[in-house]
């Protein structure tokens, strides 16, 4: 009897002995398929997250391209903007020379004496002036340059000495000839009461930037700001800076 109850606890202990390792093996298998699914949702996550962070990237980069191109197109509009009303305070200022001369030269005639040298003069200058301004209005800028060249040949001190100075300037910075442009637009320096000034700082600044002198365009643009704050042309140095700036020069 002893005999058959140690075969029988034998025989338990054997079948024990076997369950356990098959429970363990069983359990391993269960915790690496858990593992492996958390990775995979983990993968998943990180995969969408990075998805996520190139669209909102993307996003970023196409916001601050619309961005440039809105603050370009505002600075061209004021320029332009400023540019049209220059023309026409030139044009007032030319009518109201005429309108004096031919004051002068009725006076003249009613009282029988010819015009005076300075009168003739005064309307071969404003002939000059008149017809380089014409052709620039025209965007015939070869012709504008040369008559404006003309001008200053023979009137360095003329009346409208700054303002030919000036658009000379931009006939030639329409042609993308910066380099003389800048020289011009540097020339109205010279006329420290111009009210071209600040105008020429601006595009002293631009033709430096199109020469890809960005430290000297900076400069300029900076003077443009601390000497003339509240004109339209520091606004549009402004824009430039912040452009310069979204470029990285």
């Amino acid at each position: 009897m002893r005999r058959i109850v140690g075969a029988h606890a034998l025989a338990l202990l054997g079948l024990l002995a076997v369950a356990q390792p098959a429970a363990a093996a069983l359990s391993n298998k269960e915790l690496e398929a858990q593992a492996s699914a958390i990775d995979a949702r983990v993968g998943a996550l990180e995969k969408r997250m990075n998805q996520s962070l190139v669209e909102l990237q993307q996003q970023i980069d196409t916001s601050r391209q619309e961005l440039r191109s809105l603050r370009g197109q505002i600075e061209e509009a004021r320029h332009q903007l400023e540019t049209l009303q220059q023309q026409q305070r030139d044009l007032y200022g030319d009518l109201d020379r005429r309108l004096l001369l031919l004051e002068n030269g009725g006076a003249a005639a009613a009282a029988g004496t010819p015009p005076t040298a300075p009168d003739v003069m005064f309307a071969d200058e404003q002939s000059v002036y008149g017809d380089a301004f014409a052709a620039l209005k025209a965007n015939r800028y070869e012709d504008a340059v040369k008559g404006f060249q003309l001008y200053l040949t023979k009137y360095p001190k003329g009346p409208r000495a700054d303002s030919a100075t000036y658009w000379l300037g931009e006939a030639q910075y329409v042609q993308q000839d910066y380099t003389n442009a800048l020289k011009s637009f540097q020339g109205v320096a010279a006329f420290p009461e111009s009210r071209k000034l600040p105008d020429s700082l601006l595009k002293i600044g631009y033709c430096q930037y199109e020469l890809k002198a960005f430290k000297n365009a900076r400069a300029s643009l900076q003077k443009l700001i601390s000497t003339y704050p509240d004109s339209d042309a520091a606004k549009l140095a402004q824009a430039r800076i912040a452009k310069m700036n979204d470029e990285g020069r």
